[in-house]
């Protein structure tokens, strides 16, 4: 990715939406001697050893606005600070991003469309996100006029539900 940028001095990827950065991303950045990368999605974990070794034994100073945001115990920690034996893979399994829309309870009346929208981080293919509604699991019902769909969107899961029943129905 950086491969023509050998005489890079600085590197600031703050903002971007990302939650890691993989191993030897930056091997050609050579001259690289001060790196930001600021995001409200860091999972400080074992997959960021090397990052803290890689800066180490090239001189590349992390920003100190690089904060961890996952695990909750490093939670705003700034990455700079930390120690290997501080950035496990061990713990609890914490969900970087979880978003439900809409946030509160919602009344809708015959014929209203409602989206509701659930997004969250992919981990890995043991997890699964469902639509419950008293203990069952919510699947697709064209009649109904519920619609169930699953999109993957880069290293996320979107999952829809439109329910357009008959009568006033309360969703939340």
């Amino acid at each position: 990715m950086f491969a023509d940028l050998g005489s890079l001095l600085k590197l600031n990827l703050s903002g971007n939406i990302f939650s890691t950065l993989s191993a030897g991303l930056f091997t050609h950045l050579v001259a690289l001697r001060v790196l930001h990368f600021s995001t409200d999605a860091l999972f400080c974990d074992c997959q960021l050893k090397w990052l803290l070794l890689w800066a180490r034994s090239n001189a590349v100073k992390i920003g100190n606005d690089t904060a961890c945001m996952f695990p909750a115990r490093l939670r705003g920690l700034e990455l700079r600070g930390l120690r290997e034996h501080q950035l496990q893979c061990d713990g609890p399994l914490e969900l970087p991003l979880f978003q439900l829309i809409p946030t509160q309870r919602q009344l809708v009346f015959r014929g209203d469309r409602l989206p509701l929208q659930c997004t969250a981080s992919y981990l890995d293919p043991s997890v699964e996100l469902r639509w419950l509604h008293d203990g069952r699991a919510v699947t697709t019902l064209e009649d109904g006029g519920v619609y169930v769909e699953e999109t993957l969107l880069h290293d996320c899961c979107l999952l829809t539900r439109y329910s357009r029943r008959g009568g006033a129905k309360d969703a939340g």
